[in-house]
C-alpha cells in the first residue's frame, strides 16, 4: 500500500518525463494552431474535438506496441484534446478580433442579419434577389432598420380653392380657404400641390355651401417640367353632368396648382392618365392660365374671401378677435357680422384696399366673445334694395 502522499503508484506514467518527451510536439502543435487559427472563423467546435478524441484508437505505452503486453490507453489524451480545442477557439477569436473592430454581439433572438463593422467579405454583397437594406446591429441596441420607418408627415397651411355660389341660387365661382394639408416632410412645391388639388377635388367642407365638380376623380401626381411649367396628372377627365362649366372647373385646377407651388405665372398642363380629354374640347396636354386682366379675374373669384379665423378655428375667449380677408365689391365696401346660432352678437362695416373689380384686403375687429360656437358672416349688399349680392360665412368656436 503507498502510504507516501507524494510518490505516486507504481505502472503510473510520469508527468515530467512524459512533457519533456511532448516538447517538440508542443512546439509544433502551438505553431500549427497559430497558423490554422489565421486562416479560420471562430467558431465553437469544443463538442467535435471531445468526440473525436473519445472515439480515436489508444495510444499505449511500454515496449510491446499498440496493444501489446503492459498497453493501456494514456489518461492525459482527453485532457490535451480539451485543452488544444480551448487553445484553437482562444487563437481564433485573437485572429478575428485582431486589427479592426470587434465583432458585434449577436442578439438574443433571431435576426434576418448582421451587418459587421469590418470590411465585408465577397460573399456577404447583396444579390439583386436581396434587400440592399438590412438590420444593423450596434452595441447600444438591438438590430434596427430604416426600411420599415414610414415618411413623416407634416400638417402645412395650403391654400385651396373651392367652387360654390356667392350667394344662394347664384351661380359657382371660387373661394379661397387656408386648410391645413398633410404633407410627406421636408415639403415641397409638388408635395403642397398635390395635397391642395386632393382637398379641391375632394368632398367639400360639411359647413359650406361649396360643391365638387370632380367627383370621382383623383389628381395622381404634380410635377415641374424643364420649361417651368406645372404638369398635373388626373385620373379622368371630368365628369358628364357636372355641376360646374367646364373651364371654371379647370380654372379651380389652375389657381389651386398655381398658388400650392407659389407661381401665379406658371402656365398648368393638365393631362388625363391612360388618355382621353380633360373636358369636352379641352384635350389631354392643353397648358391652361389664369385670366389676364382684372374683368376676368373678377368673374373667376368669388367677391368675399375669410382668411382668417379658418374654417373650424378656436379662438381664445376673452379676447378680442381679428377677422381678415379679399373683396371685390363696389366701392371697397365690406359689411360683417358675428352670429350665435340666427342672433347677430355684433356687426360693423369695414373699407377694403380697392374696389371692384380690383381685389383688396381688409380687416376688422372684434370685440372679446363668450365661449361658444359662432359664424362671421361677410357680405355685400345691393345699392339698388339693400339685399345681399355676395356673401362668406365661416364658422369658428370660442373658448
Amino acid at each position: 500500500m503507498n502510504t507516501d502522499p507524494t510518490r505516486r503508484p507504481e505502472g503510473t506514467d510520469d508527468p515530467v518525463a512524459i512533457g519533456a518527451a511532448l516538447r517538440p510536439v508542443e512546439d509544433r502543435l502551438r505553431r500549427g494552431l497559430a497558423d490554422e487559427a489565421a486562416t479560420v472563423t471562430p467558431g465553437d467546435r469544443l463538442g467535435v474535438i471531445l468526440t473525436e478524441a473519445r472515439t480515436a484508437p489508444a495510444r499505449t505505452a511500454g515496449t510491446g506496441g499498440p496493444g501489446g503486453p503492459g498497453s493501456r490507453p494514456h489518461r492525459w489524451l482527453l485532457p490535451v484534446a480539451a485543452a488544444s480545442a480551448a487553445v484553437l477557439v482562444a487563437g481564433g477569436v485573437w485572429a478575428a478580433t485582431r486589427g479592426g473592430s470587434p465583432t458585434p454581439p449577436v442578439a438574443g433572438q433571431q435576426t434576418s442579419a448582421v451587418v459587421s463593422t469590418s470590411a465585408p467579405s465577397a460573399s456577404s454583397t447583396p444579390s439583386a434577389s436581396q434587400p440592399s437594406t438590412v438590420p444593423t446591429q450596434t452595441a447600444q441596441g438591438p438590430a434596427t432598420s430604416t426600411a420599415s420607418v414610414p415618411p413623416r408627415s407634416v400638417l402645412v397651411p395650403t391654400p385651396v380653392y373651392y367652387l360654390g355660389p356667392v350667394i344662394s341660387g347664384a351661380s359657382p365661382r371660387l373661394f379661397r380657404e387656408f386648410v391645413p394639408a398633410s404633407v410627406t416632410a421636408p415639403p415641397t412645391a409638388q408635395g403642397k400641390a398635390l395635397a391642395a388639388l386632393r382637398l379641391a377635388m375632394g368632398a367639400p367642407p360639411s359647413s359650406s355651401s361649396y360643391v365638387s365638380a370632380w367627383a370621382g376623380v383623383d389628381p395622381v401626381s404634380v410635377t415641374l417640367d424643364g420649361s417651368g411649367r406645372i404638369v398635373v396628372t388626373l385620373s379622368a377627365g371630368l365628369p358628364s353632368g357636372s355641376p360646374v362649366p367646364a373651364d371654371l372647373a379647370v380654372q379651380q385646377l389652375v389657381w389651386t396648382a398655381q398658388a400650392a407651388v407659389g407661381q401665379g405665372t406658371k402656365p398648368v398642363v393638365l393631362v388625363v392618365k391612360g388618355g382621353g380629354d380633360v373636358a369636352p374640347g379641352m384635350p389631354s396636354g392643353q397648358a391652361h392660365q389664369r385670366p389676364g386682366d382684372a374683368m376676368g379675374v373678377y368673374d373667376v373669384l368669388a367677391p368675399l374671401w375669410v382668411d382668417e379665423p379658418a374654417r373650424g378655428a378656436t379662438v381664445k375667449a376673452g379676447q378680442p378677435l381679428t377677422v381678415k380677408g379679399v373683396a371685390s365689391t363696389f366701392e371697397a365696401n365690406v359689411e360683417w357680422q358675428v352670429l350665435r346660432g340666427s342672433t347677430v352678437v355684433a356687426t360693423g362695416h369695414t373699407t377694403a384696399s380697392a374696389g371692384a373689380p380690383e381685389r383688396g384686403s381688409y380687416s376688422f375687429r372684434v370685440k372679446a366673445l363668450p365661449a361658444g360656437d359662432y359664424v362671421v358672416r361677410v357680405l355685400e349688399s345691393s345699392p339698388k334694395d339693400g339685399t345681399p349680392d355676395a356673401e362668406q360665412r365661416i364658422p369658428f368656436t370660442v373658448r
